[in-house]
């Protein structure tokens, strides 16, 4: 098997704008391709949670706007949060 971690770790020292870290590489079947893909989603979770990046980074959820008062319980669409994905 391919060791590709030193890859990733220079293609992340290279990386210096926010819409380039967010870019998930389409995944095709060669393993180094899937690979790629699985990392840049591992590293978009990540960003998104707050775990590494920027704090301006950091996905604002409804329980965010809720603690902050800046919207209603009322104002959350009902849809969300009922209709799991379909197969």
């Amino acid at each position: 098997m391919v060791d590709l971690t030193a890859t990733v770790a220079q293609q992340e020292l290279r990386r210096s704008k926010r819409r380039d870290q967010v870019a998930i590489p389409e995944p095709y079947e060669d393993v180094k391709s899937l690979y790629r893909s699985v990392v840049a989603i591992k590293e978009l979770v990540e960003m998104l949670a707050g775990q590494r990046g920027q704090a301006t980074d950091i996905a604002v959820t409804w329980q965010d706007l809720l603690n902050l008062q800046m919207i209603n319980k009322a104002d959350i669409p009902k849809e969300i949060g009922s209709n799991p994905l379909k197969p």
